[in-house]
């Protein structure tokens, strides 16, 4: 008797426990766990991106040098164009793109450039290289170990190892680092002066920490111009009395 009511407790017992597990939801495949989100930083600036992993088709949007997005663990080959590789991401929208592997870095944080910094081989300062990093450069920051971190800057141009305390990851100075170099990628000298003063004079960033850095550019701007133009006014008086 003892033996058939232990038996049939035991059966209860595990019909109940079979109902829980049947009752417990499903994980969507769909969804991403927070354990294994995989960020991503754009190293372009202004590059588009695709409503498919091709290049022949439409853009949908455009990246900025710094963006942040998470990459939703797939990939795909654009054998049309070069085997050029795209990543499927969501961006700050929540819409989903596709994005060129070449303008992208995965499992990594923006960051801009405090100082200027010489570049290191490995996180040793017998590596050191002849390269360096300047102030206010965005960056994608990809490891980090004790006081240093390994960066990729834009478009890949320089990778390697600087110190973590000549970095920061502030949005405010990130963005205001991102208008500086738009602004200083003007070629004439005139209209570059111009471009400074407006921003500064425009700022939506009072508090980043660059605005005596930009105010040092625009003076160092305007001795350059100003240089230029006493030389060339000594020139054309020194063409003048050889005629």
């Amino acid at each position: 008797m003892k033996r058939n009511l232990s038996f049939y407790l035991a059966m209860v017992l595990l019909l109940i426990l079979t109902a829980c597990n049947n009752n417990t939801p499903e994980k969507s495949d769909n969804s991403i766990s927070n354990h294994h989100q995989i960020i991503g930083v754009s190293i372009w600036d202004r590059i588009s991106t695709r409503s498919e992993p091709k290049r022949s088709s439409s853009s949908t949007t455009l990246l900025s040098l710094g963006e942040s997005f998470l990459y939703l663990d797939s990939s795909a080959i654009d054998s049309a164009y070069n085997n050029t590789k795209f990543l499927k991401v969501r961006l700050s929208d929540s819409s989903e793109v596709w994005v060129y592997g070449f303008a992208s870095v995965l499992n990594a944080k923006p960051a801009v450039l405090t100082n200027d910094v010489p570049l290191y081989i490995r996180p040793d300062l017998l590596t050191i290289t002849e390269q360096s990093l300047h102030v206010m450069e965005i960056i994608a920051v990809v490891e980090e170990w004790d006081d240093w971190i390994k960066v990729v800057n834009e478009k890949s141009k320089r990778k390697g190892w600087i110190k973590k305390d000549v970095v920061t990851y502030n949005k405010i100075d990130l963005a205001m680092a991102l208008l500086a170099k738009r602004k200083l990628e003007e070629q004439d000298s005139e209209q570059k002066i111009k471009n400074l003063e407006e921003l500064l004079e425009n700022n939506p960033y009072p508090n980043s920490i660059f605005i005596s850095e930009l105010k040092n550019k625009l003076e160092a701007e305007r001795d350059s111009l100003r240089k230029n133009n006493e030389n060339r006014f000594w020139e054309d008086q020194n063409r003048r009395r050889i005629k």
